[in-house]
């Protein structure tokens, strides 16, 4: 038994009014009269005055007032009680673009939401659970807790994304969880078994792989082509094992340019020509029958207007003023290209000019009124212009590893003479590279960025000797080619792929709005840019002022798209460890107060029961 307070113990001097009581009802003299002598003068007989005698009534008071006593001191006994240790489990949702296919009405991430939701409210009370996202990376979403309502509001609040699933995603979620004893694990897609196998050391992973298998089309690219010259080109991809029509409708302008209905093959692509579009912009390209993921049935492209831009190419080297020219042509070709090289009469002819473009290659003069500038393989004197990047280092070689918007290569892209240029804050890599010899330190290959005065660029590789014509070093050429549709592009819109970084400058807040009518304040950078990344298709509206730039965010991923197609799940093998939830045995402080209160009810029972017996009649003289 434990101890009581005793300031409530007070309230056991209510014994002592009991007692009081007693002795003033039993201590007065007692006359036993018959009561048919009620109204009789008779002689009082002889009393006897007697003492307190405690009878079971008393008692059963007595012991009424006592446990009230206990209940208000907080009797408490000490014993060993079972304690079941809280768990942790995780619950980790794969948010690609995939869970957001649907079938009859329902998601393939809302049948997860549900068994997920069915888990934690059957689960103990005691067991906290913790949400964790992926898709391009992981999120943790709902910290461990035990409170249901926060995880149940987490879980409900899950939206798929227009991304494709990374591996490294999955690897992030996993170790984010790697505290927890039970990890649920809800995805479309067979994680490798090395993964699953790496979890289940030192926790009971369980796969819940959702495979409802429905069917899709995509479209996989659209090609605007030129204005007034070259058709349009949209591929249509059918990832169904039976034929499927498809109704398709392509828009420049606002202006329908094709509306028609099409037959795919099983399991098959179709080139879908139309145009010459009239006039460039912005061509949106969209499948107008209804399918599983909506994602994928939308695409916009952006064609090069009619008018001819003035572009200016300055290089000591014919040939790769040549191969410049012809790169441009490519990417527009409405150019009209003025190459010169670097002597001071070629270049006093061109001052006075205007240009909508200056290439640069391996040279640091720039007189020209231009308003925006591409330097390719800049020279070391480049720090004592305006622009603000220097070169730090001249390397004989390098090798280019990764290019923006496209996954690492394979093997790397072996380039001749490079300069290490270190970039200011408001220009954003469109590729990385390494040096040569096996070092790892990477660095940036190329860049843009938007100045309030323009745009400009860097290409840090030298393109002599038909480096760009090199069907072996096709990568180069790309670059380029991105480099230059970064300068050329339309400034009131941009398009890119979601999951992208997408850098733009605003030099001040401004207001983005989402494809599904979402607002959100973004401020720029010391830069004055604004970077934020597109999770949904569509078109995002980004609002400063009088300004307004469009980003239409397209999506397409062969194995996402794939929803006929889902791999078996691997079988699933005990942890080597047990889980922590053991039930053991402690010493707590247990309250008597249900038991007290019940000796209260059963002791005033008791009472009533003999008072009521006491009155009955025959045995009623002493009530």
């Amino acid at each position: 038994m434990g101890f009581f307070d005793p300031i409530n113990l007070l309230y056991g001097l209510s014994l002592l009014a009991l007692i009081a009581i007693y002795l003033r009802a039993k201590s007065r003299p007692m006359i036993h009269v018959s009561s048919l002598s009620l109204f009789e003068e008779v002689p009082a007989p002889v009393s006897q005055s007697r003492f307190l005698q405690l009878d079971l009534l008393f008692w059963l008071e007595a012991a009424a007032l006592v446990a009230l006593t206990c209940v208000m001191a907080g009797l408490y006994m000490r014993s060993a009680q079972p304690v079941r240790n809280s768990v942790r489990r995780a619950l980790i949702f794969d948010v690609g673009a995939s869970m957001g296919a649907s079938d009859s009405g329902s998601t393939r991430l809302v049948e997860a939401q549900r068994d997920a939701l069915a888990i934690a409210n059957g689960a103990s009370a005691s067991d906290q659970f913790s949400a964790i996202s992926y898709a391009l990376d992981a999120r943790l979403i709902q910290p461990y807790d035990s409170r249901r309502d926060q995880l149940d509001r987490a879980i409900r609040n899950l939206r798929a994304e227009a991304v494709a699933t990374r591996s490294v995603a999955l690897q992030a979620a996993l170790a984010s969880a790697n505290d927890a004893v039970q990890i649920d694990l809800y995805t479309d897609h067979t994680p490798d078994t090395a993964t699953l196998e790496s979890v289940r050391r030192h926790a009971n992973l369980k796969l819940h792989l959702i495979d409802n298998r429905v069917d899709n089309m995509a479209i996989v690219s659209l090609d605007p082509g030129i204005p007034k010259r070259s058709e349009g080109r949209a591929l249509i991809r059918n990832f169904a094992s039976h034929p499927q029509t498809c109704e398709l409708r392509i828009e420049a302008g606002n202006q329908e340019v094709f509306h028609s209905s099409l037959v795919l093959e099983p399991r098959s692509s179709t080139m879908v020509p139309f145009g010459p579009i009239q006039q460039g912009g912005v061509v949106h390209a969209r499948i107008l029958t209804q399918d599983a993921l909506a994602a994928d049935n939308e695409r916009w492209a952006s064609s090069p207007g009619i008018e001819s831009p003035k572009v200016l190419i300055v290089s000591p080297d014919r040939t790769a003023r040549d191969d410049l020219a012809r790169v441009l042509l490519a990417v527009n070709s409405n150019y009209r290209i003025t190459a010169i090289g670097t002597s001071p009469d070629a270049m006093r002819d061109q001052v006075d000019q205007k240009f909508d473009l200056v290439v640069l290659h391996d040279w640091a003069d720039d007189p020209f009124n231009a308003s925006n500038r591409l330097y390719v393989f800049p020279p070391r004197d480049f720090a004592t212009k305006p622009q603000k990047f220097h070169v730090t280092k001249d390397l004989p070689a390098a090798e280019l590893q990764s290019r923006t918007g496209a996954p690492p290569f394979a093997t790397p892209v072996l380039l001749g003479p490079t300069r290490v240029v270190a970039l200011p804050d408001w220009m954003t890599p469109l590729a990385q590279g390494a040096e040569t010899g096996g070092k790892t330190d990477m660095f940036p290959m190329a860049a843009a960025g938007q100045t309030p005065q323009g745009s400009i660029g860097v290409v840090a590789f030298d393109v002599r000797n038909h480096m760009l014509l090199d069907p072996d070093r096709q990568e180069a050429l790309l670059l380029v080619i991105d480099a230059v549709r970064e300068l050329g592009g339309a400034a009131d819109h941009k398009i890119v792929p979601t999951g992208e970084l997408v850098p733009i400058a605003t030099f001040g807040p401004a207001t983005l709005t989402a494809p599904d009518g979402t607002k959100r304040e973004l401020l720029p950078d010391k830069a004055g840019q604004i970077r934020f990344r597109p999770l949904q298709a569509g078109r995002y509206r980004l609002s400063k002022d009088e300004r307004t730039v469009e980003i239409y965010a397209n999506y397409f991923d062969e194995a996402e798209s794939d929803l006929a197609s889902v791999s078996a799940a691997p079988a699933a093998s005990s942890p080597t460890i047990s889980p922590a939830a053991a039930t053991t045995t402690q010493i707590r402080a247990v309250p008597q107060a249900s038991l007290l209160i019940a000796i209260v009810i059963l002791a005033l029972l008791a009472e009533s029961t003999l008072i009521v017996r006491r009155a009955q009649p025959l045995e009623s003289r002493d009530v």
